[in-house]
C-alpha cells in the first residue's frame, strides 16, 4: 500500500513539473476563424448516380471520380 502511494505521489509531481502555465491558443477569435477557413482539408469531387442492372434486378449506385 505504501509503494502505491509513493508511486502516485511521484507521478503527480512529475506531471505538475512538466505542466506549462502558458496557453498556445490565439487570443483573437478572428485569428481562429482565419486559420479554420484558410485551407480546407475537404476536396470536392464530381459524383453522379448510375443504374447497374444484373440478374437480381437494378441497383442505383453513386460513382465518384
Amino acid at each position: 500500500m505504501r509503494m502505491i502511494v509513493v508511486a502516485a505521489m511521484a507521478t503527480i509531481a512529475i506531471g505538475l513539473a512538466g505542466a506549462s502555465p502558458t496557453s498556445a491558443a490565439p487570443v483573437n477569435a478572428g485569428v481562429i476563424n482565419n486559420a479554420a477557413t484558410a485551407t480546407s482539408p475537404v476536396t470536392k469531387v464530381p459524383c453522379r448516380w448510375r443504374s447497374t442492372c444484373g440478374p437480381r434486378g437494378c441497383v442505383k449506385t453513386r460513382r465518384c471520380w
